[in-house]
């Protein structure tokens, strides 16, 4: 056989090597570009999801009115604690608690045994007095009379003239004193002083009254509530916008989806120093009477807001340095922190006296973090989503 030792590779061989080292090496290159067009795709992916997608609102005006609730105190149109004004026993009581009275009702009666016994006695001095006044007139006329004969002098008729007058004067003293204990005999009958209900009983048969405890509760307390005063203490912060003759609507516990409309009838003019709050009363119509003394109500004010002033949501607002701030979106989807003045914080929205125009972009609700410059993607404006293309075009560097 022929050896094949020191025979070179033949021109077949060679190209066949070489066509698979191109092979390898174009497979080797194309591997390369495109784990760098991956890396390229990757960091720019990367970059893109760093940006923080928000959802823009605008400001709108104010076009409805604040609603401030506050606790308030329900009070009848009157209230009269009915005290004795004689001493003695109680005979008989006829009104008790809830029941309607009329002015001029006869609550109860006392009996006075001392009162009439002053009485009688003051009706028989007066007697006497008429009588020795009586006798005065008469001896003076007679003195007068035997005077214009000079049979007596001028001094013992002047005397008994004197003495007449005194008379009269003692029949004066005693007839006023007769009046006042017939007036006090009037106070045996307690009477109710005005149409109302009876909201309170302290008394029963045989109960001993004294006309001297008039710091004590009276024997009766007596309603009128077919009006009804409502009392409410108003922030300081919200007394500007009161007026009288304004509506608030009134809420009960016991009422559950009812509501009564009272009226602003005035305010105390005065700020207190302890509550910084004002005292406001309201005035309610009651005649089904459900509307009860010392009843604890909602009072509601719709107070008006100003209608030329801008309104942004609450969860819009950031605090930089201690001061209220929004985040504004420009064309180029970067943010500037803007600071605000808040004039009222309805708890939703708050309404701004300065700092935005209506029409900013203001971020929604920006993260702590935000801080002038940063870059944003919109995601809506108003609620509204955003189309691909108003994104991308509001968002430099991103395509379709």
């Amino acid at each position: 056989m022929p050896s094949t030792e020191g025979k070179k590779p033949s021109g077949k061989v060679f190209r066949r090597l070489l066509l698979a080292v191109l092979v390898f090496g174009a497979v080797a290159a194309y591997g390369i570009i495109d784990r760098g067009r991956s890396n390229t795709t990757l960091a720019r992916w990367t970059e893109e999801q760093a940006i923080p997608s928000v959802d823009l609102v605008t400001p709108k005006h104010a076009n409805e009115a604040q609603q401030l609730v506050l606790p308030a105190d329900i009070e009848a149109f009157y209230t009269a604690p009915i005290h004795a004004r004689v001493n003695g026993y109680v005979k008989m009581w006829y009104f008790d608690i809830g029941a309607k009275v009329k002015k001029g009702d006869i609550l109860a009666k006392i009996d006075t045994p001392d009162l009439d016994q002053q009485y009688e006695q003051a009706v028989g001095e007066l007697n006497k007095a008429q009588a020795d006044f009586n006798l005065a007139v008469q001896t003076a006329d007679r003195w007068k009379a035997l005077r214009a004969e000079s049979a007596v002098s001028q001094q013992t008729t002047d005397e008994k003239t004197g003495d007449a007058l005194a008379k009269k004067a003692q029949v004066n003293a005693s007839q006023a004193n007769v009046d006042r204990l017939k007036a006090l005999q009037g106070f045996k009958d307690i009477t109710a002083p005005f149409d109302g209900v009876v909201t309170a009983r302290r008394i029963d048969v045989g109960a001993l009254v004294s006309s001297s405890n008039n710091n004590q509760p009276g024997l009766f307390d007596v309603a009128a509530v077919d009006k009804m005063r409502v009392y409410v203490r108003v922030p300081q912060i919200y007394t500007a916008r009161l007026h009288r003759g304004m509506t608030v609507t009134l809420k009960l516990p016991q009422y559950p989806g009812r509501t009564f409309k009272a009226t602003l009838t005035t305010t105390s003019e005065a700020i207190s120093s302890q509550s910084r709050a004002q005292l406001v009363e309201l005035m309610v119509d009651n005649p089904d009477e459900q509307l009860a003394t010392g009843a604890y109500a909602q009072a509601r004010f719709d107070l008006p807001l100003d209608p030329e002033k801008l309104m942004v949501p609450a969860s819009a607002i950031v605090f930089r340095n201690a001061r209220p701030a929004v985040a504004v979106v420009d064309e180029q989807s970067h943010v500037h922190l803007k600071p605000i003045n808040i004039i009222v914080d309805t708890g939703a929205d708050v309404e701004l006296s300065s700092g935005i125009t209506a029409t900013d972009r203001i971020v929604a609700s920006p993260t702590d973090s935000i801080a002038n410059g940063d870059e944003v993607k919109i995601a809506g404006i108003d609620g509204k989503p955003v189309g691909k293309d108003i994104a991308a075009r509001a968002t430099p560097g991103v395509t379709e």
